[in-house]
């Protein structure tokens, strides 16, 4: 009976180590342009993106507007959970999860396939993203979006 108590207090405490874990990610909440000028854009696949991002526990929706070098605008909403299970975008799958204190995004759609790493600065007023580009292979872009 002793090791019982002893085994229902080490699985508590264990869980309530995850649950607390699980509190002290970052939130990204709130809405985000890229400052080409801090901005490293290699790729040449953006000349502007804006973020609208709402965060509520384990559940994000993002409104991504893009424009590309050409002119061209796209927007991507997609809502998902940071377990890594795939959400559909408009035939983009997106999958989303946390590596430390970094936001991980991977995009897999016809013509692109791209993960971007996304860390909160420390004032909480800017994301630093950095874009790996894995098909069409590309220089990674490291993109600087501040709170607006």
């Amino acid at each position: 009976m002793r090791y019982a108590g002893i085994s229902f207090t080490c699985i508590f405490g264990l869980l309530a180590a995850m649950a607390t874990g699980q509190e002290s990610k970052p939130n990204f909440s709130g809405k985000w342009q890229l400052n080409a000028e801090k901005s490293q854009i290699h790729s040449g696949n953006v000349s502007a993106v804006n973020l609208t991002i709402e965060q509520k526990g384990a559940s994000i929706h993002v409104v991504k507007t893009m424009k590309a070098a050409n002119g061209k605008e796209s927007i991507i909403e997609v809502t998902c959970t940071t377990d890594g299970k795939d959400c559909d975008a408009k035939g983009v799958k997106v999958s989303l999860w946390y590596n430390g204190n970094s936001l991980v995004e991977m995009d897999i759609g016809d013509d692109l396939a791209a993960t971007t790493t996304m860390t909160l600065g420390d004032n909480a007023k800017t994301i630093s993203a950095a874009v790996t580009y894995i098909s069409p292979q590309s220089e990674p872009d490291k993109l600087i979006l501040e709170k607006m």
